[in-house]
């Protein structure tokens, strides 16, 4: 009978403690990996959210009678400061999980060196599984907001 020797043992030893050793370490990297690239779709969403915001608040305060393509027959199509910021926030950015509101005089009195704002709201889902757990939030909500004050009087498009 094969006797094993002690330095065969201590070697069958380290393996099983190199292998457990990697797998948590794996399971950490693969968590902080994750991590890192749903906070990168988060800052590159919330950029393109922001420059949304800030074309369609400009858009407003050169036109301030058309904050959707509803306000009037000028304002169909791309003339509307709702168009304007739904079509510069990129295309990674799902519009149909967004809404913007724009935001008018309270008085309903719009004239020059009134403040104009556009608020964007987006659903922002997160992929890996790890981070809604840990952070106890899914979907996220974020949100942009942009003012200008309106330059010009409403003219007729």
């Amino acid at each position: 009978m094969e006797q094993h020797k002690p330095h065969q043992n201590i070697r069958r030893i380290e393996r099983g403690q190199s292998l457990v050793e990697m797998s948590i370490g794996l399971v950490l990297v693969v968590l902080i990996i994750s991590g890192i690239l749903d906070l990168g779709r988060i800052y590159y969403i919330y950029v393109a959210l922001e420059d949304a915001a800030a074309e369609g608040a400009i858009f407003l305060s050169i036109h301030p009678e058309c904050p959707s393509a509803t306000s009037s027959v000028e304002c169909i199509g791309t003339m509307n400061a709702e168009y304007r910021a739904r079509n510069s926030g990129g295309n990674f950015v799902t519009w149909t999980n967004t809404t913007i509101e724009t935001i008018l005089p309270p008085d309903g009195f719009v004239d020059v060196g009134e403040p104009v704002t556009v608020k964007i709201r987006y659903t922002f889902p997160l992929l890996t599984p790890f981070i809604p757990r840990i952070a106890g939030v899914n979907p996220l909500t974020l949100e942009a907001t942009a003012t200008q004050i309106i330059i010009s009087e409403g003219t007729t498009l």
